[in-house]
């Protein structure tokens, strides 16, 4: 039995002084052009999914639409609130500038609550572009002050006095479900849930 040599190397030929140059076999491959092992997870995880992205950007839709679409909507109907309010008014009469002047700062006032309570929103969607799971836990369960909000909103504009016209809410409430249903569904989608996991190596 031929006596081990310590001085080769599976890797490269050894030749030593005197021999003949020796061929490689036809299916040897060096090491140093072998390419490294594929991933398990793919080339998939240096890229966001677009499903994340498209949830991440639904999200963002949605909350500008309660923060600034309710309000907007509120504010052009400025001058049909100011006539309700003119002709509600048991005691002194109010002027027509005081009661736009009082409908655009009931606007503004609710414009600005609704920021304030957007911001759990907010920080939430931010992470969640960059796969947190908490992330996605806090706004699966944002998702119920939101419905509320929503369900509120259609109620009163539902018995909401003569003379203001509904339909601009109602356009504005099924644009925000809408986009929260998909913004809620695509972060839980499949390669959603591999960008997740894959984050929280």
């Amino acid at each position: 039995m031929a006596e081990h040599d310590p001085f080769t190397s599976p890797y490269h030929q050894v030749r030593l002084p005197g021999e003949p140059q020796a061929q490689p076999p036809p299916d040897w491959v060096s090491p140093v052009l072998t390419p490294m092992p594929s991933s398990p997870w793919g080339d998939a995880e240096f890229r966001r999914p677009a499903t994340l992205i498209a949830s991440f950007w639904c999200w963002l839709a949605a909350t500008v639409l309660a923060v600034v679409g309710l309000p907007t909507v509120f504010a052009f109907q400025h001058q049909e609130f100011a006539q309700v309010m003119e002709a509600r008014t048991d005691g002194e009469p109010v002027s027509e500038a005081v009661a736009n002047a009082t409908a655009l700062a009931m606007a503004g006032m609710f414009a600005l609550a609704l920021a304030v309570l957007a911001v759990p929103y907010v920080v939430a969607l931010v992470n969640l572009r960059n796969g947190k799971e908490w992330s996605r836990i806090m706004l699966a369960v944002l998702c119920g002050p939101a419905l509320l909000f929503w369900l509120v909103t259609m109620v009163v504009v539902a018995n909401a006095p003569e003379g203001l016209s509904p339909s601009p809410v109602y356009a504005w409430g099924a644009l925000f479900l809408a986009t929260m249903a998909a913004a809620a569904v695509l972060m839980f989608l499949p390669p959603s849930n591999d960008y997740v996991r894959w984050s929280r190596r």
